[in-house]
């Protein structure tokens, strides 16, 4: 087998069915409007942006059906230069995430078809070349699509830090077990909520990310929708305000967008300098229909971090009202 990628991911890699609505959204009714169809998925996102940011070398390791999807999803993930480890189960289907946005580009509903993760994915990871990829990688990344036994076996096979990306509220909790041995991970306000066993709509407050340390997480990455991102980095923690985006076209993998920026440049950049690069990398894929941005390697990240509010320390921030929410586009 050949030198295992810098950066190994585990996990997401499927179709993405995005509904628009034209006009305002209007619940339990039927909303005239449009359907894209992209290849997506968490850790595909994420590592497209890592391997368009670093220019290094990044594997996926993943499963989807023989199907057009399958199909679609492989000749993605060559075109962005992403090496495929993935499984491929002739007779499965491959898993599909299906949202509906409303006309400010907001999530409103959405489904997750995710069963071959839970199943052939976990399956995969007992043969012996994921495991040597795993092994040699210089950063693992692992998502909760992942069941908790799985995410278990990658941080025993992981020979250097390993990342976590939450995914939703109803999988994230699969990562509290292993919250201790995570370098890194990333979550959005409802996510931290659900492994906190806090009120989904909770403000993300200092007591939240008290909790979030009393789990054991060293480090973590907590955006939420247009408000700062809040970074706990060990000892220290503290808020990068996002500034402002114009127009937001579309919030699918606004957050992918955010951690594979991260990832492309740390643990050799301070955390929160690369968080920066991340939000700009989030706020430049708001501006596109795509939960990737092709060219994300030629927007001007750098000026565009250079240019965010200097972050505040959460000691010296006020912690926000109880209605202070909104939905979750990073």
């Amino acid at each position: 087998m050949s030198k295992a990628p810098a950066i190994v991911g585990i996990g997401g890699a499927h179709v993405d069915r995005i509904g628009h609505v034209s006009g305002p959204f209007r619940p339990g009714a039927s909303n005239p409007g449009t359907v894209v169809e992209q290849v997506g998925g968490c850790m595909a996102n994420t590592l497209r942006v890592a391997r368009a940011l670093s220019g290094g070398a990044v594997g996926l390791i993943s499963a989807r059906g023989g199907d057009m999807a399958g199909r679609a999803v492989a000749e993605a993930l060559d075109e962005a230069g992403i090496d495929d480890h993935s499984a491929v189960f002739l007779d499965r289907p491959t898993p599909t995430y299906t949202a509906i946005m409303d006309e400010t580009g907001e999530v409103r509903a959405a489904l997750a078809d995710m069963e071959l993760y839970e199943t052939g994915l976990a399956r995969h990871l007992g043969r012996a070349e994921p495991r040597a990829l795993i092994a040699g990688a210089a950063i693992v990344v692992v998502d909760a699509n992942l069941p908790p036994a799985a995410i278990g076996a990658v941080l025993d096979a992981a020979r250097s830090p390993v990342v976590a990306l939450a995914v939703s509220p109803a999988k994230a909790e699969r990562l509290a077990p292993h919250a201790a041995r995570l370098a890194l991970t990333f979550m959005n306000r409802r996510e931290c909520n659900a492994l906190t066993g806090r009120h989904m709509d909770a403000a993300l407050d200092p007591a939240a990310l008290a909790r979030v340390s009393a789990l054991g997480f060293a480090r973590a990455v907590i955006s939420d929708g247009d408000r700062a991102v809040t970074v706990r980095d060990g000892e220290t923690a503290f808020r990068q305000p996002v500034g402002t985006v114009e127009a937001p076209v579309d919030v699918t993998g606004a957050g992918d967008a955010l951690a594979g920026a991260v990832i492309a440049h740390w643990p050799t950049m301070a955390l929160g300098a690369a968080v920066r690069l991340g939000v700009a990398a989030a706020a430049a894929t708001l501006a596109v229909r795509d939960p990737f941005r092709a060219d994300i390697a030629a927007c001007d990240l750098a000026g565009m971090a250079a240019a965010l509010p200097a972050p505040v320390p959460l000691d010296a921030d006020p912690a926000p009202t109880g209605d202070d929410h909104a939905a979750d586009p990073l």
